[in-house]
């Protein structure tokens, strides 16, 4: 049916990306696959353990359910980690990082509404007729400059109250 809108993919059939992530620490490595319309994206990533973002946001909401393995979100100077079944909300315009300190790939399905800005081109879009994909708004990750030891003491109290225990200061 060539009228018929383009409103459905199979995963297999979407790229897949593998690059260092834009707000990457180091050479953290997203391996990522994306779809959107017209007000939501979604991404299938995998990070890799040792995958460590630096603090960024952008203005859309984010919601990440995980699927496997295990990684911490920091978010507005609180660290919550996560786990499969977990789903963790990412407000719009909030601070945020990640960081897999586990032993396997932390594979997490990413919703962003507005759809988050697609860099590399090989999100796939699943747009009908009555679609304009020139008026979809993208949203970019902006990076965030933070002082090294203001993240660092984050990160511990983040990790120290997931774990139950105190924070050394």
């Amino acid at each position: 049916m060539a009228d018929k809108p383009n409103y459905k993919v199979n995963k297999r059939d979407v790229k897949i990306t593998e690059r260092v992530a834009m707000a990457a620490v180091g050479q953290s490595i997203l391996r990522s696959q994306k779809v959107h319309g017209t007000d939501t994206s979604l991404m299938f990533a995998e990070r890799a353990p040792g995958y460590h973002t630096s603090p960024h946001k952008h203005d859309c909401e984010q919601m990440n359910y995980i699927v496997s393995g295990e990684i911490y979100f920091f978010v507005d100077g609180r660290g919550y980690r996560c786990v499969a079944g977990d789903v963790m909300r990412i407000p719009r315009n909030k601070v945020h990082w990640a960081w897999n300190r586990g032993n396997e790939t932390a594979v997490v399905f990413e919703s962003h509404s507005p759809p988050l800005r697609d860099r590399h081109g090989a999100a796939v879009a699943l747009l009908g007729p009555d679609d304009d994909a020139d008026k979809i708004q993208h949203m970019p990750n902006v990076l965030v400059e933070m002082d090294h030891a203001e993240i660092d003491r984050i990160e511990a109290r983040g990790i120290a109250e997931e774990e139950g225990r105190e924070a050394a200061e």
